[in-house]
């Protein structure tokens, strides 16, 4: 090819050794295939995830929905064993109910006898409350703050209302300063405190008929469920006695209503169900519904008046012993006043803070906000207090109704409701500030494992909702109580949310490829990659002497050329540019990257060049080159290019160019 005429460049022998290392360059070249396929086929399946992702997706969510559907009608299993009370829970037939423990078959514990000592049943059954005795306690009477009471607090003749930033205090509870909080630890005669209660329009209302049955109570057993959150336990151990003297209530709140009467648990004509009697609380006065939980667990002494003696029972408990056994066991034989559990894993209010934050239950920075002022205030971190273990487990409280638990437990009320619901974290401070601790039983954990059978909370309780009533909120808020209320669906109910989450976000996807603009750019790149056939000549260069000798393909060398491109064959056609090239035909240098022609135009239609690669010349008439880059017009352009010899000792170059930018315009 271009073998009649050009400048000779010569190629010694000396070379050889360089045309072999040459040789064995161009055979590593060769052996890049492989990683070439690789990429190819890399590039493929990168394509065809782009093309198809749509539909990848689509499988993997049909195939996860369907495998979470097989589970969603698992039944659970019908057999727990519960490891704090050694008995057997027992999932019930139609028609009982779901909470039915079968009691223990002994009365010991690991070989051992039980530690809380009750007295024989013979004489629990004519137990009776002791004859009032005066109380032995310099607190003689404590008086609550109310929104009608003018007290004189720091000279001022009206109740300070001033909102404490960064507690919850409000209508229900009152405003309490600072001040006024320091004053509630100076223990006299007759002390003053708020209680809960502050308002009329604070919240927790109870029915008149509940409230004459309350106020009848002398021993009252009470316990909770807010926010759906616990199902009701039947108490069972009890005295046919304590079955005639003692009450037993449970505090429920609307949205736990709603749950037990769709699991089949609906409140008779009588306000019973079982020896329990319901008493349905309107307008809690809290979003927190374990601060909602703290009023009839603290504040017993104000929803019962009249009652002598109080018991609490937590939720995720079943109280399992005669209340009056419990009594004489734990006040009267000790007398104390109030007896509470010890807490079983820490002792120390500061550590108690760290597993509270570790465990989520509250936030750090309230948690240093409430150690912050206890640390202000001296609380030392002392384990024990007069011989005592400060810390308690308060899941079970008994005490009798004094002024001096009274004002305790008012003051207990306050912190939670100023710092965190926590209440282990505020007991040792109000203990400490008070100094009572000679009336307080801290019994050990053994005797709280004695009275209840640990349950565990079955669900968490729904937050209430201050923007509640539209149609939507109600419909959502019966959803809710009936999931938490069925015990099956509450199983079932985070693969349905599950599986319902995924066909959203599958439909989502969908939706997002349809009407992505993307598809329409890949489509529009399809059907618009434009072509662009030229046909031209190369002329020979004019021999001007004839003692000038061609350059042969024989003679072993490498030439320049530079020639004229023409629209027609004969050399008087227009010039439309030039060939131009450094070839090298030896067969040592066939795979050169140096092989390269370079066709310029310059006519007002194109202006630029393209390259076609001549490292694959056969040296034949025909020659079927690749182009492979271009400038100017040609930008980025790629193509075949063809060069016949004709008669006229011319090339004819017929051009099949292609570029990649559909948006690129050939002039012309």
């Amino acid at each position: 090819m271009f073998n009649n005429s050009g400048i000779s460049i010569s190629i010694s022998d000396e070379e050889s050794d360089d045309r072999g290392r040459m040789r064995v360059r161009v055979r590593r070249k060769r052996k890049k295939n492989n990683l070439r396929v690789k990429s190819e086929f890399t590039r493929r399946l990168l394509r065809f995830f782009l093309r198809y992702w749509t539909i990848v997706i689509f499988v993997f969510a049909a195939g996860l929905l369907l495998f979470e559907a097989t589970r969603i009608g698992r039944k659970p299993g019908l057999v727990v064993n519960s490891k704090d009370s050694h008995v057997e829970v027992k999932k019930s037939s139609l028609g009982e109910h779901l909470t039915r423990i079968e009691p223990p078959r002994r009365d010991v514990r690991d070989g051992r006898d039980r530690c809380l000592k009750l007295l024989p049943p013979d004489q629990l059954e004519h137990l009776d409350l002791p004859v009032n005795e005066k109380s032995r306690s310099h607190v003689k009477k404590v008086v609550y703050f109310s929104e009608n009471d003018i007290l004189d607090v720091g000279g001022n003749n009206t109740l300070s209302r001033q909102q404490s930033k960064g507690t919850r205090f409000n209508l229900f509870t009152g405003n309490q300063t600072f001040d006024e909080r320091e004053k509630s630890f100076k223990v006299d005669k007759t002390a003053e405190v708020h209680c809960g209660f502050y308002s009329e329009n604070g919240g927790f209302r109870v029915s008149d008929e509940d409230k004459r049955y309350m106020q009848n109570c002398k021993v009252v057993v009470s316990t909770c469920a807010f926010g759906g959150g616990d199902a009701l336990h039947q108490p069972i151990g009890m005295s046919e006695a304590s079955l005639k003297k003692v009450c037993y209530i449970a505090f429920w709140d609307e949205i736990t209503l709603a749950a037990q009467e769709s699991e089949g648990h609906k409140i008779g004509d009588d306000r019973f169900i079982g020896k329990w009697r319901i008493v349905v609380v309107g307008e809690l006065p809290f979003t927190d519904q374990r601060l909602n939980g703290k009023i009839p667990k603290m504040l017993a002494h104000r929803l019962f008046p009249h009652s002598k003696y109080s018991i609490w029972v937590d939720s995720k408990s079943q109280f399992r012993k005669d209340p009056l056994g419990v009594l004489e066991a734990l006040l009267w034989r000790s007398n104390s006043v109030l007896a509470i559990s010890q807490h079983g894993a820490r002792s120390s209010v500061y550590d108690e803070a760290k597993a509270v934050v570790s465990k989520h239950k509250a936030t750090p920075e309230e948690v240093e906000v409430q150690l912050a002022q206890y640390r202000h205030d001296g609380l030392p971190e002392d384990k024990r207090f007069n011989g005592k273990k400060a810390l308690s487990e308060a899941s079970v409280i008994v005490r009798e109704h004094t002024p001096l638990t009274n004002l305790f437990m008012c003051i207990w009320f306050n912190e939670v409701v100023r710092f965190t619901s926590r209440d282990q974290l505020s007991f040792p401070y109000v203990l400490w500030r008070l100094n009572v601790s000679e009336n307080i039983n801290m019994f050990p954990v053994c005797i709280r494992k004695d009275l209840v059978n640990a349950m565990g909370h079955i669900r968490k309780a729904k937050p209430l909702n201050s923007r509640m009533g539209t149609g939507l909120d109600n419909f959502l808020l019966w959803i809710v109580s009936y999931s938490l209320a069925n015990p099956r669906l509450s199983i079932m109910l985070p693969r349905i949310i599950f599986c319902t989450a995924i066909a959203l976000a599958t439909l989502a996807v969908i939706l997002l490829a349809l009407v992505s603009p993307v598809v329409h750019k890949r489509q529009s790149k399809n059907h618009s990659s434009p072509w662009l056939a030229l046909s031209l000549y190369i002329q020979p260069p004019h021999i001007a002497s004839s003692k000038t000798r061609p350059v042969t393909k024989s003679d072993g060398g490498a030439f320049i050329f530079h020639h004229t491109l023409t629209e027609g064959p004969e050399n008087t056609s227009r010039a439309v540019g030039k060939a131009q090239g450094f070839i090298v035909p030896i067969e040592h240098f066939a795979h050169s990257a140096f092989n390269v022609i370079y066709l310029t135009f310059e006519t007002p239609q194109y202006s630029g060049s393209l390259s076609v690669q001549a490292n694959q010349v056969n040296h034949k008439d025909t020659e079927k080159l690749t182009v492979v880059g271009g400038t100017g017009s040609f930008a980025f352009a790629r193509g075949h290019a063809v060069f016949a010899l004709t008669d006229r000792q011319t090339y004819h170059v017929k051009l099949q160019l292609k570029f990649p930018n559909p948006s690129h315009t050939i002039p012309g």
